[in-house]
Parts: C-alpha cells; structure tokens; sequence
C-alpha cells in the first residue's frame, strides 16, 4: 500500500471516529418512581429514598445536577410516583436546573416506568440515557464518557470491574461455574443507547414478554452488543442504610458536607 493511500485511509477513518462522537440530542430518563423498602424500613421512615438527604440536599436533586451539568444532555424526564410529583417542583426550583426538565408516570415494574421515560422524550432525541435516580455519585463526566462510547458504538453503559472472584450457582446454592474475573463486570447507570435501537429493544421485549432488570439485559436479549464503561467503584446505587453511609464517606473523601436527614 503507497504511503499516500495510508494517509487517505487514516484520516478517512479519524473523520468517521470525529462524526460518531459528536454531540447527538440526547435525553436523559431518570428512574425515581420506587419506594425503597429496605431503605425506609432500615430508617424507620415513610419517606422514600429520593427525598432522603446526601450532602445537604435531596438524593434525587444531586442526582438530577449531575445530568444537567453534563454537557452531552439535553433535556431530563424524571420518571415519578404520581402522588410526589408536587415535591418536585420547588426542589428543582431552588436548584436553578438549567435543562428542560419534564415528569413522566412511574409504571409498576421497572420496564415500565423505562417505557414510560421513553414515551416521554423530546421527538428530536437521537440518543436515550437511562438512569436510576438512587444513583446520585455519578459524576457529570462520567456521564460523558459513556455517552461518548454509545454515539460510537451504538450502545454503553456505566459500570465497574469485578474484584472479587465470581461464582454462578444453581438453585440449592451449589457452584455450576466460575467465569473469568476480567471479563465480569458489575452493571451500572447511565445506561445510554440509539434511540431507534432502544426503541425496538423494548417493543420486542414487550412482544416476547422479557422480563428483565436492567436495559442492558434487554438490549442483549434482542442481540445488540453494549460497551462497558469503567467509571470505578463510587456510582453506588442507594439501597439500604448502609449505602447511605457509604454515600457520605465518598463525599467526604470527595470534600463534600456529610448529611443526610428526612426531607
């Protein structure tokens, strides 16, 4: 191959690599219609997960100033419990949150509340970003890393290297396998894809009745591949009091106020 034709080829593929990592329209679903049972029950309280305090500031609007402060999101539907969607409202007030910010119905399941998201995003959204809004640690560029990575690839998510060895088991708790620890990795959010790829993801996974419990699952029970995106060990998803606590020594060590209180 002349030296000509290798410089044709190169800079005809950085072209292709600067056109797929440009800044698509980008919706951001943020998951926040649970109760958190394990959480509420371990404090002692009715009050749900979201509107617990981390950091001098509600679990959900930490996590909603991630999104709006990343600069690869456009606009974020919050996916809520009918009944506090009125407790939003002065919150995100307070907060001066930048992005359009619009409220979708929270469904029974998981997948539906996801589908309501989805139902709900903007008619120029290239690009969906799931996310669990008991994930308030993630960081704005995070965010953009996996973003970057979906308009790439397709499809990426937020998630961690394993450390611990892995052990599949059946179902009397007997070890059938033990998978190779550097190909294991433990799933997180933002969970960011094609908007018309995702589109058809759920719309099979309703017709085939997957039932699934994370967006990565369905994207790959209808054969779409999905990158990995190492974002370390902190986008901790809050589940019960111990993970609060865990919350607030990450903020401590990130330099951040230690509190959290019923809002």
């Amino acid at each position: 191959m002349q030296i000509l034709d290798i410089i044709d080829k190169a800079a005809d593929f950085a072209e292709g690599f600067a056109e797929a990592g440009r800044h698509r329209f980008t919706s951001a679903v943020i998951l926040a219609g649970g109760i958190g049972s394990r959480m509420t029950k371990g404090l002692g309280t009715d009050v749900t997960k979201q509107f617990l305090t981390l950091g001098g500031e509600p679990v959900i609007l930490r996590t909603v100033r991630m999104f709006d402060l990343c600069p690869l999101i456009d606009e974020i539907i919050l996916v809520v419990r009918p009944e506090e969607k009125a407790q939003y409202m002065p919150l995100l007030a307070s907060a001066q949150i930048k992005k359009p910010v619009r409220f979708a119905k929270g469904g029974e399941t998981r997948q539906d509340s996801a589908l309501a998201g989805l139902k709900a995003v903007n008619d120029k959204c290239e690009y969906i970003a799931i996310h669990d809004g008991a994930r308030p640690l993630i960081l704005p560029e995070q965010i953009t890393a996996v973003a970057k990575e979906a308009y790439r690839l397709g499809a990426a998510a937020a998630a961690s290297r394993a450390k611990d060895t892995v052990k599949i088991t059946d179902g009397a708790q007997m070890v059938k396998s033990t998978p190779e620890r550097e190909n294991v990795w433990l799933a997180s959010t933002p969970q960011i894809f094609k908007i018309e790829e995702y589109r058809a993801a759920v719309y099979i996974g309703m017709e085939k009745q997957i039932k699934v419990t994370d967006d990565c699952s369905l994207a790959e029970a209808v054969g779409f591949p999905v990158k990995m995106v190492d974002v370390g060990y902190q986008n901790l998803k809050l589940t019960t009091v111990e993970d609060l606590y865990f919350a607030e020594a990450i903020l401590a060590m990130r330099g951040e106020k230690e509190n959290h209180a019923e809002v």
